[in-house]
């Protein structure tokens, strides 16, 4: 041991601190630690980027993938707890590498077996794939775009943010400021697709012929309100929802109110023969319950930020415009053949030939140049699960989203567009996905649109911007938060008094006879579409237009 050995400063201390615990303090001198294996239970680090096992990892046992778990726990850019992407990162610091848990071990002999278990399932090491990675071109016009968003400050938690401003109010109880300023809400639950799901083999049940029914009331008394709470109870904490309290009498008062859901389920389904059924509709009802919350404090938190939003302009460091993209491939023969492409494409995007990228084809990857489009190219997958190789970010892998995309450029080049538009200038930039980069409403249930466009008028130098959502949807009520954007962002437009027309609509893939609303009339006053209609673009081009 160190302390039968002169050469060793030796100090013993059984009543001292857990080193394990001393590594994490700011002024800690601890740069390499030795010890058992039991002492990095129930600990983390920020610190550890390399991990030693000696006579560990010799048998197959889930202590040692947990233990991996210690290490790299990345804090992140803006406490993103991610690693940066590749076209991130400053050249030549060599971030991914302090980004990397390194892990070696002396007789740990299952490491070795577990990375043969992970190429039969398929997953090749990150140290065996092939990558090439490449810038995108901006292109961005002269014209300065008027975009909006929420002003610094008031994010989710910052100083001014919702979750610190607002606290004390109770789930299923609206504060009185907040009177007359939300609309009643309405949560809508299908039970049908769980039901056919779980049934033995028969036909879809027609959307026309889905019955709506409602609970039981009277069964109330016979459910389990404490099991009802705790449910409700860690649905909040999973979501961080920690400024809103739950209180378990409010929740019962509420469930025996009306008008709060719509519920489609067979009538025979809530028959009571046993207790049985009397849990089932219990757990119906935590579903709804469920539902509910989420609306409560996607509404409130949306009235709260919408005060709070400005007009800035697009330029260069817009964080919805797209970087670049990083492809891993698999090293065999498929594999190369994939990545010499890619190296093909990334020296004619680097080079500025726009031409030369609407040239280039590859099986499976299609590189999209759409000249109104903010950057270039958009890369797009197909039949992804097939290939070779992953491609991060996944700008557009929505077969709703390459038809928008497919059905503008056609317009655009047939001059379809122009008939609709007359002499305003159109552009068009792919939305980022997340809370990070992409510009998202709380309003309408942390909704990120995919697809921001623009109409400018040259003369006036007034514009037009709009939020676009190609999707499916099938399993979307008419109550879904979703479907509301088309109003509140023009709410948004007249409390903040914003110098630009704000619209939103919902492109739906999903054909109007599949659609769970059967009264097609309200998809429209929503502003949602339905790209069957050979139209589809030309009557949202019209609304846009005529929209104050």
């Amino acid at each position: 041991t160190a302390a039968t050995q002169t050469t060793f400063d030796v100090i013993q201390n059984e009543f001292a601190s857990s080193l394990f615990r001393r590594i994490n303090t700011a002024d800690s001198d601890i740069q390499l630690l030795i010890g058992s294996k039991k002492f990095t239970e129930g600990w983390s680090s920020w610190r550890v980027s390399t991990m030693g096992l000696l006579n560990m990892g010799k048998s197959e046992g889930s202590q040692i993938i947990q233990l991996f778990g210690r290490g790299v726990r990345l804090k992140g850019q803006g406490y993103s707890l991610k690693r940066s992407q590749a076209q991130e990162r400053p050249k030549g610091v060599f971030l991914e590498k302090l980004e990397t848990l390194n892990i070696f071990g002396i007789a740990a002999g299952y490491m070795e077996e577990f990375k043969k278990y992970l190429k039969e399932e398929g997953i090749t090491p990150p140290d065996e794939m092939l990558t090439v990675d490449f810038k995108v071109r901006p292109n961005l016009p002269n014209t300065k775009l008027k975009t909006v968003q929420l002003k610094d400050g008031y994010k989710d938690n910052q100083k001014m943010g919702f979750k610190r401003q607002e606290k004390g109010i109770s789930f299923f109880s609206l504060p009185e400021k907040y009177l007359g300023k939300v609309k009643r809400l309405q949560v809508d639950l299908d039970m049908y697709p769980k039901i056919e799901t779980a049934g033995t083999v028969g036909e879809r049940t027609p959307l026309d012929k889905r019955e709506k029914n409602t609970l039981d009331k009277t069964l109330f008394a016979f459910f389990d309100w404490e099991t009802i709470y705790l449910a409700l109870w860690e649905y909040k904490w999973q979501r961080s929802w920690w400024n809103v309290q739950l209180n378990k009498t409010v929740i019962q008062q509420f469930a025996q109110t009306d008008g709060w859901y719509q519920l489609w389920i067979p009538k025979d389904r809530l028959t009571i023969r046993t207790f049985a059924d009397i849990h089932y509709q219990q757990g119906i009802l935590i579903e709804l319950l469920k539902l509910y919350m989420q609306r409560f404090y996607q509404s409130l938190k949306g009235m709260y930020e919408g005060q709070y939003y400005e007009v800035v302009e697009v330029n260069s460091d817009y964080p919805a415009l797209q970087n670049g993209y990083q492809f891993s491939i698999e090293n065999h023969d498929d594999g190369r053949e994939y990545a010499k492409k890619l190296s093909q494409l990334k020296d004619v995007i680097e080079s500025g030939q726009l031409k030369e990228v609407l040239g280039w084809q590859a099986a499976n990857i299609t590189a999209i140049c759409f000249e109104p489009h903010l950057y270039y190219p958009i890369m797009t997958l197909e039949n992804a699960e097939a290939l070779p190789l992953t491609m991060k970010p996944m700008d557009m892998n929505e077969a709703s989203e390459i038809r928008f995309v497919q059905d503008l450029q056609a317009a655009y080049q047939d001059g379809s567009l122009k008939n609709w538009i007359g002499d305003k200038d159109f552009y068009l930039l792919r939305n980022a996905a997340n809370k990070k980069k992409g510009l998202g409403f709380a309003l309408a249930g942390n909704f990120y649109p995919d697809f921001l466009l623009w109409l400018v008028d040259r003369e006036t130098g007034k514009q037009w911007l709009s939020f676009i959502d190609p999707k499916g949807i099938l399993q979307m009520g008419i109550n879904d938060p979703k479907f509301g954007l088309a109003e509140e962002v023009k709410n948004l437009q007249k409390e903040n008094g914003l110098d630009i027309q704000l619209n939103a609509f919902i492109l739906s893939i999903t054909k109007r006879e599949d659609v769970l609303h059967v009264n097609v009339e309200d998809y429209g006053k929503k502003n949602i579409l339905f790209m069957q209609d050979k139209d589809y673009l030309e009557v949202m081009f019209e609304k846009i237009l005529k929209s104050e």
